[in-house]
């Protein structure tokens, strides 16, 4: 669009609205421009691309009780359809990387969603428990796509210092995912049964899959080389030597760790001292993703005025502290919603500000490398966070305050992984100016 064509659409509008509508569009078109004139898919969808991965985590672990009686199988084995979609994560998503870098972004992008939504319906039709633990990874290898697709296109369009901006307005969409996934999946269990949640998780991945396929056009630089097989191994072994990228990654892990550590009790936990059924423990969690949007809204703001790594330098410290907040909450005084819900509140949004950050962090510094980068990082963060649901699932026996010290850890864990990426090695600086 035009300016000119801009202006006249704006004026069309009622004249109070001329002045907010043309900041509008001139930010969105102007500010936010990617340096390549390639097609590019809209932020928001960027964003919903990405966040289906830890939707699928999360939307089904307030079903698993109507799985197991659905499979008559005990607890301990439907927590394999939660482990089968970490593992087809942690596997593909490297793999997605690399033929990112080897094919380009539209045609694994394409693919992986149109897997994702067929193996979603087998997930729905499954006659047994395994064959459902056997679709859920097909279901992850397909949805690993959007966040390692989505983080290599954000490379190749957007100059290094907008990329942490432009993942910002991302992680608010994406941020959504994981906190309203339980709620989703529990309106769904009880509207129907678990197979809704698969049913409704195939109509999202069609959804995405048309709007990629008319909205995305090839951003890969033609000018990088594309890499062989025999690339994989040493890409890989440069990037786990990357200071930069091991330490965001973790950083990235870490944080996220920290909600998905109270999403896999919370239900219970409210039930337990609070006598709050799942519904309404939903719709408050809901809630607070309105804490992690507006966090991420923020550092996209101040990424602009002072850049990235100074709002790192400001939420990471301030999410270890609301981390060490929820644990004390835990441990002095009575248990009330008040006190578990507050510090949560503040931990979610430091988490959607610091998120963007590490995420683009650890693929800014490697452009040769953008799809294998977002690739493994994506799939080591994801496995961490993973990692703190099924730990915690299985920790909580009815006390909340071993809970709090996960939490706690995951923000600990994170300021220490940031720590760590502060002195870039040779090479990544090397890297990031090729």
């Amino acid at each position: 669009m035009s300016t000119n064509d801009q202006t006249q659409f704006v004026k069309s509008l009622k004249p109070a609205r001329f002045q907010v509508s043309l900041a509008i569009v001139n930010y969105i078109d102007i500010t936010m421009r990617p340096k390549s004139n390639k097609k590019v898919p809209a932020l928001w969808l960027l964003g919903l691309a990405s966040g289906l991965s830890p939707f699928g985590l999360a939307i089904v672990v307030p079903t698993l009780s109507s799985i197991a009686r659905a499979f008559d199988a005990s607890l301990y084995e439907v927590q394999f359809v939660l482990t089968a979609y970490l593992l087809g994560l942690a596997i593909a998503q490297p793999i997605c990387g690399f033929l990112c870098d080897r094919y380009g972004r539209r045609p694994v992008m394409l693919f992986g969603f149109a897997l994702f939504t067929f193996a979603s319906l087998f997930c729905a039709q499954a006659i047994s428990l395994d064959q459902l633990i056997f679709c859920r990874f097909l279901q992850a290898v397909g949805v690993s796509v959007g966040t390692v697709s989505s983080r290599a296109i954000l490379r190749d369009t957007y100059d290094p210092n907008r990329m942490a901006e432009a993942m910002s307005y991302i992680a608010a969409v994406m941020g959504l995912a994981p906190v309203l996934a339980p709620l989703a999946g529990g309106t769904l269990d009880t509207a129907g049964d678990y197979t809704w949640i698969f049913f409704a998780s195939a109509l999202i991945g069609l959804m995405v899959l048309i709007s990629m396929f008319t909205q995305l056009s090839e951003t890969r630089p033609s000018q990088f080389t594309r890499p062989n097989i025999s690339d994989w191994a040493t890409s890989y072994g440069v990037l786990l030597r990357s200071r930069s990228f091991v330490g965001n990654t973790l950083v990235f892990g870490f944080v996220q760790g920290g909600f998905f550590s109270f999403i896999a009790v919370g239900a219970v936990l409210f039930l337990n001292e609070f006598e709050i059924a799942s519904g309404t423990f939903g719709t408050l969690w809901a809630g607070m993703a309105v804490f992690y949007v507006t966090g991420a809204a923020i550092a996209a703001r101040l990424t602009r005025s002072c850049g990235s790594a100074k709002v790192m330098q400001i939420y990471i410290p301030l999410g270890a502290l609301s981390g060490i907040t929820v644990l004390l909450s835990a441990s002095f005084g009575e248990l009330t919603i008040f006190k578990t819900l507050l510090p949560l509140a503040f931990m979610m949004a430091f988490a959607g500000g610091s998120t963007p950050g590490s995420i683009a962090a650890a693929v800014v510094d490697h452009p040769h490398r953008a799809g294998m980068a977002s690739g493994l990082s994506s799939a080591l963060g994801m496995v961490i966070s993973g990692l703190f649901t099924v730990i915690c699932g299985r920790l909580y026996v009815g006390n909340y305050q071993p809970i709090a010290f996960i939490i706690c850890l995951s923000g600990l864990g994170a300021l220490l992984a940031w720590w760590f990426t502060l002195n870039k090695t040779v090479d990544d600086l090397a890297e990031a100016h090729s």
